[in-house]
């Protein structure tokens, strides 16, 4: 009678949830060990950050804030996939041609579509791709890609803890990125093309150098990055947040009747 009073006092409390004493200790040590396997894995700085840097890019949209220069300036950047567009709006230093210092510009396909009030009756003047050169509309996806590829490439990458970001737990990765060194990288973590672009931007700045940290959300998206250099124009520090991923308003050319030539706004820039 007493081994099957046990038995059923133990089937009783499978069914509600319960455990017979010793259960409980073994499936905390399951979730122990679950959460130690889990910690390991994100510690792997160099598999999250390609994954991140992979899973950011395959996005349909996302928004960048970028702030440089202590916070003196100031970027809010869109970028869409499909088809492919950016809207750049940009605080920085003000000129005679400038009084404001806000910049905005719109790439899309066809052209790249600068704000400006110097043609009477237009807002806005167009520029195709071919006089514009090189927009910089790619900017607008921010230096995921420069960053998480660096870090992934450089032997003193390593995980720092878990942090907060944007109220999102994040796991936040630091290394030392030598552009010399990176020059000369051909492994899987970042492309060619990425790799010598911001070795070029790098000593274009006379920099040497540069200490990287970037914050991957549990999702594997990147959700921030820093990068702070020295050289031969002094100490430069640009910080990097990303957000509203496959949220981002379509992105399209401003209406054709406020957009004027690029010959109108030159001469309506020669009007005194």
């Amino acid at each position: 009678m007493a081994a099957a009073a046990g038995a059923a006092l133990t089937l009783a409390l499978a069914g509600c949830g319960g455990e017979p004493h010793g259960g409980g200790e073994s499936r905390s040590g399951d979730a122990a060990r679950s959460g130690n396997e889990a910690a390991t894995k994100r510690a792997d700085a160099r598999t999250v950050l390609m994954a991140a840097a992979r899973k950011t890019a395959e996005q349909a949209s996302y928004k960048t804030v970028q702030t440089g220069g202590g916070g003196s300036d100031r970027s809010e950047m869109f970028f869409q996939q499909q088809p492919y567009a950016s809207a750049i709006k940009s605080w920085g230093e003000k000129s005679e041609d400038n009084p404001s210092g806000f910049n905005h510009i719109i790439a899309t396909g066809d052209g790249i579509y600068m704000k400006s009030d110097h043609v009477p009756g237009k807002s806005w003047y167009r520029m195709d791709q071919k006089t514009a050169g090189s927009p910089g509309s790619a900017r607008a996806a921010g230096f995921v890609n420069e960053i998480a590829g660096s870090l992934a490439s450089t032997g003193s990458t390593s995980w720092v803890g878990e942090e907060q970001v944007g109220g999102r737990p994040a796991d936040h990765y630091r290394g030392t990125v030598v552009f010399d060194e990176l020059a000369h990288y051909t492994g899987p973590a970042i492309k060619d093309e990425v790799r010598d672009y911001y070795v070029q931007l790098a000593k274009r700045r006379g920099e040497t150098s540069a200490d990287l940290d970037m914050w991957v959300g549990k999702d594997d998206l990147v959700l921030k990055s820093q990068q702070v250099t020295t050289g031969s124009k002094g100490r430069s520090e640009v910080v990097e947040e990303y957000s509203d991923f496959g949220a981002v308003p379509a992105i399209t050319a401003p209406p054709a009747d406020t957009v004027a030539t690029w010959d109108e706004f030159v001469a309506g820039k020669a009007k005194p």
